[in-house]
């Protein structure tokens, strides 16, 4: 860079970043120029402001300092070379054209005793701002522009390889084109009876891991936070193991269960996962996962170490580990190296629900995985088109209105609805949500757990919300016609309403609120926008390969076959692991309440009537949506005639 920059050093690598006229915001909240992921760090933790000849830092009251020569300081001009310490984070301004200055820098042994403070943090009850750690604490940069900008790291991942498959395992099962051959299994050469020993395990979950290509951290890195807050198995101890196919001769094993729930979650991080099952069976358990939306096979688990993970995971979930045949539930967490662009950048926090169930042979555990780096934060990151975007940010604007999302189980209706608030001004609005259950902790925001047992439920809590003075509400589902009724009025009232319903499509949420009750007048003023969509998994773009459209499949794509030629179908290779597609999607349908569709809502509520209307308006099928990604190559035909139902 030929202009003045700032060099920001963390312990995963470097980046420059162009400084201007305007003001550096640097903190941990999404809001600032400079988003950090640093724990040490406050939400809005200082500024950078240019003066004349130079520049100044100014701290924004922070919880742990800015520092600078060991000291902490308020406001004080910055040199060209001298050094801004905010916990491990080195920022350091760079002038090519200023001459050296004579002021000195901060020592090495300042900057390292900082480092060293921040490893030493086991509990984070003992900090205010790590309890509102959320999963959107990752680093980006944005320029005077709100242009984000991606910080790169000087270390490149190591790349993919594929050739570990023969000295530690293989794939099976692959992609045959049919959904009952998708169930992909990933095991040793020599797989063996009963679940086998501890070792044979070990090493079937290091060769399904050393194959995916994405190495930016290791298992190493993760530190496992407990239920109560408390960090329970720090990060950095690297796990006693023997080596290789030793361990197999040896049949032992020195990893402790801890290493291997570790090496689990850094196998869910690097594939995508959002659920781990842990079966129990005569002999042995059955570990798979599922990614994608599909159910993976992984590994026989030999009893003593299912037993141990299924003990450990009670432990760290503050679950009751002396009953062993009844349903429990719980969660835990961990901080995991951020990934952004498959470069690790920061720090960020998943989240793990726990169920136990009995089953034949003891008690089933899934583990349900929320992990910020395979979520969209913002409405920005949902991939609506242009047209749709606009049009829910021009709603979001709004101080009163119901935006509605509909679709499926497992449709990633949920997602959307945290995007929405997310993207709300929740710093100038008092937001709160009614959630069965909390999933995810959103910050900034007020957030209620639904308990029927407690006489909690959606009408009761949001009649008692009503009366918070909310600007802004999250109803997780509307499932009667009292909630229905109450979320309707609320909507009308002043108040921004978000929620959910289960209906296919956009046109049936209406006829849904009208058959639980609500007033056709409350639902034509109340209703404002209706987001159906459904989840579709991508193909991989590696091995993706096309295929001539036939004129039938043109037929069916009807306004998006334009143009089209060939469409993509799965092949599958070892980036995909022999699946043929590598993340999951949405496609969307969006219903915008005109006049003539109040009038229709209040005078003539009929299927027809609504459709009528909605030929003359700007308005896409979720059919039509989804057939739009299969001709941008990004999607199969299948994949979309599945989802919605063809």
């Amino acid at each position: 860079m030929q202009g003045p920059y700032l060099e920001i050093t963390t312990p995963q690598g470097k980046q420059q970043v162009p400084l201007g006229p305007q003001p550096l915001t640097i903190g941990r909240h999404v809001d600032n120029k400079l988003v950090l992921a640093d724990l040490m760090a406050s939400r809005f933790h200082c500024v950078l402001e240019s003066r004349a000849g130079g520049w100044v830092v100014r701290d924004l009251n922070s919880s742990n300092g800015t520092m600078m020569g060991g000291k902490r300081v308020s406001t004080t001009p910055l040199n060209p070379g001298q050094v801004v310490q905010i916990g491990s984070t080195r920022l350091v301004v760079v002038d090519p054209s200023a001459k050296p200055q004579a002021a000195k820098a901060p020592q090495v042994e300042d900057v390292l005793e900082l480092d060293e403070g921040l490893e030493v943090i086991e509990d984070y009850s003992d900090f205010e701002e790590i309890e509102t750690l959320s999963e959107e604490d990752l680093v980006e940069v944005v320029d005077d522009d709100d242009a984000p900008i991606q910080m790169e790291v000087d270390s490149s991942p190591e790349p993919s390889r594929p050739n570990d498959l023969k000295s530690k395992g293989k794939l099976t099962g692959g992609n045959k084109g049919k959904a009952e051959s998708e169930l992909i299994s990933f095991e040793s050469d020599e797989p063996p009876e009963g679940g086998g020993d501890a070792a044979t395990f070990e090493v079937t979950l290091e060769a399904l891991a050393d194959s995916l290509p994405e190495k930016s951290f290791s298992e190493v890195d993760i530190a496992l936070i407990s239920a109560r807050g408390q960090v329970m198995h720090a990060a950095g101890k690297e796990p006693a193991k023997d080596a290789g196919k030793d361990a197999v001769k040896k049949k032992k094993t020195k990893r402790e269960a801890v290493d291997i729930l570790r090496l689990l979650l850094l196998i869910c991080s690097r594939t995508r996962a959002t659920d781990v099952h842990l079966e129990p069976k005569t002999d042995y358990y059955q570990l798979r996962i599922r990614i994608d939306g599909m159910m993976v096979d992984v590994s026989k688990v030999p009893n003593e170490i299912g037993i141990r993970l299924s003990a450990l995971v009670k432990v760290l979930s503050d679950i009751d580990i002396s009953q062993r045949t009844s349903v429990q539930e719980g969660h835990f967490a961990a901080k995991i190296p951020g990934a952004l662009g498959g470069r690790t950048v920061g720090f960020r926090r998943a989240d793990y629900r726990v169920s136990y169930a009995p089953a034949m042979f003891g008690q089933k555990l899934v583990v349900r995985v929320f992990d910020a780096a395979n979520a969209p934060l913002k409405i920005d990151n949902l991939q609506l088109p242009k047209w749709m975007l606009d049009s829910v940010k021009h709603e979001l604007q709004k101080e009163a209105g119901m935006l509605l999302v509909c679709g499926p189980t497992g449709s990633g209706k949920t997602t959307t609805l945290y995007s929405l608030v997310r993207s709300s001004d929740l710093g100038r609005k008092n937001v709160v949500t009614i959630e069965d259950p909390v999933e995810v902790q959103l910050e900034g925001v007020t957030q209620i757990q639904v308990d029927e047992a407690q006489d909690k439920t959606f009408s009761t809590l949001l009649r008692s919300v009503l009366r918070q003075d909310p600007d802004a509400i999250l109803v997780g589902e509307i499932r009667d016609s009292e909630t229905a009724r109450i979320a309707m009025q609320a909507a009308i009232t002043g108040h921004l309403v978000f929620s959910t319903v289960h209906t296919t499509n956009s046109i049936g949420s209406i006829f849904r609120l009208l058959d639980l009750g609500v007033e056709p007048y409350l639902v034509a003023q109340g209703l404002h926008v209706v987001i159906a969509q459904r989840l579709v998994r991508q193909l991989c773009q590696f091995c993706k390969r096309p295929v001539k459209a036939t004129a039938e499949d043109l037929d069916k794509m009807r306004l998006a076959s334009e143009g089209v030629t060939d469409i993509f179908e799965p092949k599958g290779c070892a980036r995909c692991l022999g699946t043929g597609f590598a993340g999951r999607r949405a496609f969307f349908e969006l219903l915008q309440t005109t006049d003539e569709l109040r009038d229709v809502i209040v005078t003539n509520r009929t299927m027809e009537g609504i459709k009528k209307v909605l030929n003359g308006n700007k308005f896409i099928s979720l059919e039509q949506s989804g057939y739009q990604l299969v001709a941008d190559g990004l999607v199969s035909l299948e994949e979309i005639e599945s989802a919605v139902g063809k």
